[in-house]
């Protein structure tokens, strides 16, 4: 009968798994390459997100923006009424976003309803920067009857077509000075040159507004001579600087009385970019 065998205890060679300590830095390892990876996705994904705002705002802005400047240039103008068939401009003050109403008589759809019977032949459009019933700042377009005895925005209710924009700001050139002018005391007639300026919401809360800025050139008003110079302030991101050449109509003659065509001036899209002197803000 042969003595029974002693088992010796497994040496540490013949241990098999892992360490508490290796599995805890195995876990601080493996979270800090998650971490970097999540924060590189979502740095792209909110890069890519707020690049598709911003394009989505511009396109819509300049949607908007060439439905006025179609407007505009559709304007009429009869001398014989001189007194309903100018052009209106009342200055609302400065600010990030100012909202000035501009109004004309125009015989373009441009802004009209569908179904509005005004679109169909001449009519005037007023434009501004209203609040809307839920308090939120929108563009609102009205409509009336051009030779109507007295025109009062509050006897028509606004059509707000674009929550986007927040702010309206318009300035006449003045050939005389050369240089915008925020006022247009002659409402018995059409200016030439009109700059118009419409102020979008940003892209991120509390980021700097969006503008989009048109020259236009009314061809019911007189002729157009001499150049137009810009007048941004030097280092404004995205706009021209002073002297050079924005505009050079080179004195073009104006079609027949009662409308024109469609087009526009140059445009200038800049984030967070003052406004140009003698302008409001």
């Amino acid at each position: 009968m042969t003595a029974p065998r002693s088992i010796a205890p497994p040496g540490p060679a013949a241990r098999h798994g892992f360490s508490l300590l290796e599995i805890l830095v195995a876990v601080v390892l493996l979270a800090t390459a998650f971490t970097i990876i999540w924060s590189t996705f979502s740095a792209t994904i909110d890069g890519w997100r707020r690049s598709r705002e911003f394009v989505d705002r511009i396109s819509h802005g300049d949607f908007v923006v060439d439905q006025l400047v179609s407007s505009m240039r559709s304007a009429a103008f009869f001398k014989n009424r001189p007194d309903k068939f100018g052009f209106w401009l009342d200055t609302k003050g400065g600010g990030d976003a100012p909202r000035d109403v501009i109004s004309w008589v125009t015989s373009g759809s441009a802004f009209m309803k569908p179904e509005d019977p005004l679109g169909k032949g001449l009519h005037r459009i007023m434009v501004s920067v209203e609040e809307t019933p839920d308090g939120d700042p929108a563009l609102a377009i009205r409509a009336f009857q051009h030779l109507k005895d007295e025109i009062d925005k509050n006897d028509v209710d606004p059509w707000f077509v674009s929550s986007r924009i927040i702010g309206l700001d318009c300035e006449v050139y003045n050939f005389e000075d050369e240089d915008w002018k925020q006022e247009w005391e002659d409402t018995n007639a059409v200016p030439s040159l009109v700059q118009v300026t419409l102020y979008m919401e940003p892209v991120e809360k509390y980021g700097p507004v969006l503008k989009m800025q048109r020259i236009i050139q009314i061809p019911v008003a007189p002729a157009v001579t001499g150049a137009v110079t810009a007048t941004q302030s030097p280092g404004e991101g995205g706009a021209m600087q002073p002297g050079q050449e924005r505009r050079s109509p080179g004195g073009s003659q104006p079609p027949a009385e009662g409308g024109g065509g469609q087009g526009g001036g140059p445009r200038i899209i800049s984030p967070g970019a003052q406004p140009p002197p003698g302008g409001a803000g």
